[in-house]
């Protein structure tokens, strides 16, 4: 999508500006490290993780410039390099630098070879396991190295691994490029794009090639290819053949959005009339080489786009109501689990918040897959533009919760489409957590008694729109029996995915108190409710049998609610934290008083799996469908004394705690498995091929 977040992120200026600027700072920079006596100097690596290599041909300012920003962040890379420069014949001017190089490999030659023999030569005498090259004229931001070798770690199969390009001043160059069957050929993505963050732009994704400005491969396979091609000699599209003959051996060329360079780009070329001349040369050259492979064999791009180097991925488009962080609860953890479980199944999702995303891009993607394309909440007018520029591009509409699937459906409408008109195979509709239910078990809790014409009425409503999708999935039996009553559907129950702790987690004599984890933002909340109530009816009788009883509370939570409940004796409020694991492993009870509430519980599912046993209210045991002593205790809020004595015994009872925890294990291994919940999204989202 190319729609731009409310407030942009960057006060970005024009390329040229930004490079005439940044021109400027180096020739500062080359005027103090000569007239101060200062010295680059590399700290030397025996092994190092990765071979920076450097072709050089005069701009002496720029490669100061990126040779300074090199060495000073030697310390932040995150990974050990070398530095080996190849000078390409220049002048006495830039040459006059290398005598203040200390730990650089030199290589100087008496001609200018050209870009691709210079790297190979470069190559040759490099020790790391990675090459990196990197053009004379480029900035590489923090971490950016090591997200690049994190890269070929993470990805299977990826052979050349490119950064994401910016131009000095902030507008985006590139970030990956592709290739369109047309005078120009090659497109660079994202080129001209004032937000470097833009959502398209930022997820990690295989592309046709990336730049040699700044391009990785393992060294192996840079020789096992024979390395850069003469044939392009003296420069441009020596770097793009590379990439086509990596894919042509059966490895992947990735773009990696967490490493950002800054690239002045052409500052060091020839004059404009010689580049072109280049360009149109090895154009050329490069289509008589690659034409067949390019654009006369396997799948066309999709509505005549740029051409698709893994066409057969599934294409899926997830709408709900904001970035699902695993520290927000209300069923946005589940939504993390399916989305994470899609881009490990290979699918290409994007996922589109409704109401709110993260503002910064590290933390939109603080606990999702790099892979997912996260747009920006924009509502009516941004799905609309997403409407008009992707339609016939997404094999997979998967749409959570029911007034989601109303504005998804009235917006389509508009546009003059159904969900399976806009999509090529699947549409699913995930009722997440119905709100007929809840406010049905809320009724009967608040007042003693509801009825069952109004619950009819309100889930009749709430589901009517269910008949449009191909498939419905709901996070639990209990629900699944409302919507085969009340809606026109076979839902499909998809719960929780958890793996278990690799390493044992704490043991009864290792932890001590009780935890609550949960999202307390407004009064009336399910989470807020069962607060209420625990603290007026139940803390009381605990405390009394155990005087030192402490009890944490972790999750965000509103400033008024903060004050209530830090005033309750032994209570310690922490609000939203990072990670609960710590806080579930010093626990020794997870309490959970829910009254009413949909969905299915993360937060229990979440405890037992960290070997913590949990108090909970019967309708949290009929959501996860768990028998009392299984990971739980099960204990009417109606009678506030036996929901105190279960969670004192459990503290205090060694054998009984741990029955429960060793039960818990097992059933969240059975419920919660995670390649059996990647194994029933394919089945979802996959359509069965008829012969």
């Amino acid at each position: 999508m190319s729609d731009t977040p409310a407030v942009p992120l960057l006060d970005t200026v024009d390329a040229g500006t930004g490079r005439r600027a940044a021109l400027a700072e180096a020739a500062l920079l080359w005027e103090a490290l000569f007239r101060n006596g200062v010295r680059l100097a590399f700290a030397l690596q025996p092994e190092p993780d990765v071979s920076v290599v450097i072709v050089a041909r005069d701009a002496r300012h720029l490669l100061a410039l990126t040779l300074y920003r090199l060495c000073t962040s030697q310390a932040l890379a995150g990974v050990s390099f070398e530095v080996v420069l190849v000078d390409n014949a220049s002048g006495p001017e830039t040459r006059a630098l290398y005598e203040r190089l200390d730990g650089v490999t030199l290589i100087e030659n008496a001609t200018n070879t050209g870009f691709g023999p210079a790297c190979n030569a470069g190559a040759a005498r490099a020790q790391g396991r990675f090459l990196l090259f990197l053009n004379p004229d480029v900035d590489l931001l923090p971490g950016a190295l090591a997200a690049m070798v994190a890269t070929f770690r993470d990805h299977e199969g990826a052979g050349i691994v490119g950064a994401r390009l910016v131009f000095p001043g902030g507008v985006l160059q590139e970030s990956g490029a592709g290739f369109r069957d047309d005078a120009q050929l090659t497109h660079p993505f994202g080129r001209g794009n004032a937000d470097p963050f833009a959502p398209e732009h930022a997820a990690t994704r295989d592309v046709g090639y990336v730049s040699g400005a700044v391009l990785m491969i393992e060294r192996s396979l840079f020789e096992s290819l024979g390395g850069f091609d003469p044939l392009f000699a003296p420069a441009y599209f020596e770097d793009t053949d590379l990439c086509l003959r990596c894919h042509q051996a059966g490895r992947r060329v990735i773009v990696q959005p967490r490493a950002t360079a800054i690239h002045y780009e052409n500052a060091t070329s020839a004059r404009r009339e010689e580049v072109e001349a280049l360009l149109d040369r090895n154009r050329a050259r490069f289509l008589d080489r690659h034409r067949a492979s390019l654009f006369e064999q396997g799948p066309q791009p999709r509505g005549g786009g740029f051409l698709d180097h893994d066409p057969w991925r599934l294409r899926v488009l997830y709408v709900d109501d904001r970035v699902p962080h695993l520290d927000l609860g209300a069923g946005l953890p589940r939504a993390n689990a399916i989305l994470n479980a899609m881009a490990g199944l290979g699918y290409a999702v994007t996922f589109f918040p409704n109401y709110e995303a993260d503002a910064d891009e590290a933390r939109r993607y603080r606990d999702l897959d790099e892979r997912i394309e996260i747009a920006y909440a924009s509502g009516d007018d941004g799905f609309a533009r997403l409407i008009q520029e992707r339609r016939d591009h997404y094999d997979v509409l998967w749409v959570s919760r029911p007034h989601n699937i109303l504005f998804v459906t009235q917006a389509l409408h508009a546009a003059g489409l159904d969900p399976r008109r806009f999509v090529r195979s699947k549409v699913i509709f995930d009722s997440e957590a119905l709100f007929a239910l809840r406010d049905f078990v809320t009724e009967a809790a608040t007042s003693g008694s509801a009825t069952a014409a109004d619950l009819a009425w309100q889930a009749e409503r709430e589901t009517r729109l269910f008949g449009l999708a191909d498939a419905v999935v709901c996070v639990s039996p209990a629900e699944a029996r409302v919507l085969a009553r009340y809606s026109a559907c076979n839902a499909t129950v998809l719960g929780h995915a958890l793996a278990l702790p690799e390493a044992p987690t704490p043991d009864f004599a290792a932890r001590s108190g009780f935890v609550f984890v949960g999202a307390l933002a407004r009064e009336g909340q399910p989470n807020v409710d069962s607060l209420d109530w625990f603290f007026g009816h139940v803390w009381p009788l605990v405390r009394a049998r155990l005087p030192e009883a402490a009890l944490t509370i972790v999750g965000g939570i509103a400033p008024e609610i903060r004050e209530r409940y830090a005033r309750e004796p032994g209570v310690r409020v922490t609000g939203r934290v990072p990670r609960t694991e710590p806080f579930l492993d010093a626990a020794r009870v997870f309490l959970a008083p829910t009254r009413f509430a949909a969905g299915i519980p993360h937060k229990v599912h979440e405890a037992v799996a960290r070997g913590l046993p949990c108090v909970v209210t019967p309708i949290l045991a009929d959501q996860v469908g768990w028998a009392d002593g299984t990971g739980i205790l099960v204990r009417d809020w109606r009678d506030p004394k036996p929901f105190a004595d279960a969670l004192a015994v459990l503290h205090e009872d060694a054998g009984l705690w741990r029955s429960v925890r060793e039960a818990g294990i097992e059933k969240i291994s059975e419920d919660c498995d995670a390649d059996a919940f990647a194994a029933a999204i394919r089945a979802l989202c996959e359509a069965q091929v008829v012969a």
